[in-house]
């Protein structure tokens, strides 16, 4: 009888390759940008401060209401914060929404996007033609 040596289980694909982590896609179900009340191209100073003014207003030992709920919505601040401002999670998280589907116009309706790109292609076009027509 041979003696076989263990192999350590193979590392899921997303560490292999430019996928986005799944723990993060399953994130794109939640909209960290919607939380921190932030667009999805804000910057890093803008994203500490959204999370710090929330934060101010949601701690538990400071909010007046509720405080299942406070503690609830910070949990999520803290989430949405911990994601946002790490460059390398929030790229994958932004993957993560990209493959979701999750950056289409508010109806959901594609096309809408696609149409809109293709107006914005034959404006360029145009306007080559315009730059390169000689004086």
């Amino acid at each position: 009888m041979q003696w076989q040596k263990q192999r350590s289980p193979p590392k899921p694909i997303h560490q292999h390759s430019n996928l986005p982590n799944p723990r993060l896609m399953s994130f794109a179900q939640t909209d960290f940008y919607k939380i921190l009340g932030v667009n999805d191209k804000a910057e890093l100073a803008v994203i500490k401060a959204a999370y710090k003014a929330l934060i101010m207003i949601y701690h538990p030992d400071r909010y007046s209401g509720d405080k299942t709920k406070a503690v609830n919505k910070t949990k999520a601040i803290n989430e949405a914060y911990a994601v946002l401002i790490d460059p390398d999670k929030r790229k994958k998280y932004d993957a993560g929404r990209l493959l979701k589907g999750n950056t289409a116009d508010k109806s959901g309706n594609v096309s809408n996007l696609i149409d809109e790109l293709k107006r914005t292609l034959e404006e360029s076009e145009v306007i080559l033609k315009i730059l390169n027509e000689p004086d």
